[in-house]
């Protein structure tokens, strides 16, 4: 088959496990695990066999069967994604290799590769595994002891959702031999669905659509572009998943239909006025104005004249105000906070009436408006020494909504950080960076002081610095004022638990380069070197000797011929 590729057992090993688990960080001060940026558990096996066994007392084995294959199937779409980001940058059996070397690392088995066949033309995958050490197994036999059939549910799911995902196209996995039925090991052979012979049979692998398990999970709510600013970038997309947010999005949906104010509360840089947009843009006053008034920028009758309008005397022509701008629609008050006496006075005449005084006098004018307003803890503080009128704040605050910030929302980092790589991408014509271990690691942990706004600053700096280089490392993130980045653990190359901090490793990292560029450094020769020494550490075995430089076995190989065969 033309461009087909075959793995040999013996190259299996040479796949990064080492780069895969330093994916893994664990932050325990949040209590939270990630895997690359995806969140993960540990749970006691014990436990994960105590419900399986109650899902297969209380619904049997048929249907216990279909739920475990969906909870694996959604695990092995998450780590196709993460797979599929190495696709580009290596070969497709290369890339591959990290379904099963993931199955490894969470600890659901232990793969041993028999033969796989790929053709990445196609996109046709086919081979045969050994599971050893199945969790599922283990758990199974506890409370069942030995079955009449394979139970290897899970993991059936998650390799086919792994590789169907992976591939673009479905690849079924069947477990032949299971050692919860007496067989010595757990086998599994996979084919593309169409190669079975009774394709269509087993309709668990098909009822989940291919292309919701290659598709990252959704979490965006999007704004569409202001019409007055045709050719401008519109607002950015709210993102996130996290409890927080789904809560804000919830109360947004709940208010947006109604014409009540709303008081959006939250600190300088959550998303209040993309909040507000979209409480517009999903109301019967879409198609109205959005206009917007900052209420600190301005004081006195300046103030006075931008929210509430002049009239015409003499000379002066007159002109409206914000308010009759935003007629029909919603007008959006930021800073709400910062407005004087008698500018809070005319703003509740205004909630109170519906109707607007322009300055110099004349008659009032009806107007249909909606008001959101925004504000952080000021407006506390200004309402306890009276500088703020409660009757005011009461109707402001019809609807009060925390806009929450970026810190307690950490769910919500994966997607804005793929969100703003590929907005800075389309920006500049090009394909999206990608971020080093570490970098992850320090955004996964960073306060987020100016959360949004400054995780924006932070990718258009990197841009900026980065510039035509792929890599974005934490120097391009980090601020001067970020050095006291929280701790983190990670696993080390012999699986222990280490503890860092993702900016003392970036600077050590340098601190080192730094260091050889000052010895007169000869690139040939320290390439000669580390091959050399990792070959010797290795005994010979290329395969592990492409493990410790974190190579495949083919580059390796490659490397050491170019050096040592004349």
């Amino acid at each position: 088959m033309r461009g087909q590729l075959e793995i040999e057992p013996t190259e299996i090993a040479s796949f990064d496990v080492i780069g895969l688990s330093a994916r893994i960080s664990f932050n325990p001060d949040e209590g939270r695990i990630w895997l690359q940026n995806e969140r993960m558990l540990l749970l006691h096996l014990g436990a994960v066999g105590a419900l399986r066994s109650e899902i297969i007392e209380k619904l049997g084995i048929p249907s216990a069967r279909e739920m475990l294959f969906r909870l694996g199937h959604a695990s092995g779409s998450a780590d196709a994604a993460l797979a599929r980001e190495g696709k580009p940058h290596m070969e497709v059996t290369e890339a591959f290799m990290a379904g099963p070397r993931l199955h490894a690392i969470e600890g659901m088995a232990a793969v041993e590769t028999l033969k796989v066949d790929v053709d990445p033309e196609s996109g046709t995958l086919s081979g045969e595994w050994i599971w050893r050490n199945s969790a599922e197994v283990e758990a199974h036999l506890d409370h069942f002891g030995l079955s009449a059939e394979p139970v290897c549910w899970i993991l059936v799911g998650y390799a086919s959702a792994f590789t169907s995902a992976f591939m673009g196209r479905p690849i079924i996995f069947r477990e032949v031999e299971c050692k919860a039925t007496g067989a010595p090991h757990c086998r599994v052979i996979a084919m593309p669905a169409d190669s079975w012979d009774d394709y269509g049979g087993d309709q668990s692998h098909f009822d989940i659509e291919l292309s919701e398990a290659s598709k990252p999970m959704e979490g965006d709510w999007a704004l569409s572009e202001p019409e007055t600013d045709k050719g401008v970038e519109g607002p950015d997309r709210l993102v996130g998943i996290s409890p927080a947010f789904v809560t804000l999005m919830h109360q947004v949906k709940q208010v947006a239909p109604t014409d009540a104010a709303v008081l959006l509360i939250g600190e300088t840089g959550v998303g209040k006025k993309s909040s507000a947009r979209l409480i517009h843009q999903q109301s019967k006053r879409a198609q109205r104005p959005f206009q917007t008034c900052n209420c600190s920028t301005l004081s006195g009758e300046y103030l006075q004249v931008e929210l509430f309008g002049i009239e015409k005397s003499g000379p002066n022509p007159g002109r409206q105000g914000q308010v009759e701008k935003a007629a029909g629609g919603t007008l959006f008050l930021e800073d709400v906070h910062c407005l004087d006496a008698l500018s809070q006075a005319r703003l509740l005449s205004l909630l109170q009436n519906q109707s607007v005084d322009r300055l110099g006098g004349g008659q009032s004018r009806r107007v249909d408006v909606r008001i959101i307003a925004s504000t952080d803890e000021q407006l506390l503080k200004a309402l306890r020494d009276g500088s703020f009128r409660r009757d005011l704040y009461y109707r402001l605050a019809v609807m009060p909504i925390n806009v929450p910030p970026l810190r307690e929302r950490r769910n919500d980092l994966p997607f804005l950080i793929r969100h703003y790589l590929q907005k800075h991408a389309r920006r500049l014509g090009g394909n999206p960076k990608r971020l080093t271990h570490d970098a992850v690691r320090f955004l996964l942990t960073h306060d987020f002081g100016g959360n949004i706004t400054e995780l924006e600053s932070m990718f258009e700096r990197a841009m900026i610095l980065t510039d035509k280089r792929e890599l974005i490392g934490v120097s391009d993130l980090a601020l001067p004022t970020d050095f006291e980045s929280p701790n983190f653990l990670s696993v080390s190359p012999v699986g222990k638990l280490i503890q860092r901090s993702s900016v003392d490793s970036n600077k050590e990292s340098l601190e080192t380069v730094d260091g050889l560029l000052d010895d007169d450094f000869d690139l040939e020769v320290f390439e000669t070197q580390l091959i050399d020494r990792a070959v010797e550490k290795a005994n010979g075995n290329l395969s592990k000797a492409a493990k410790l430089l974190g190579l495949t076995r083919p580059q390796l190989a490659y490397r050491y011929r170019k050096l040592h065969v004349p």
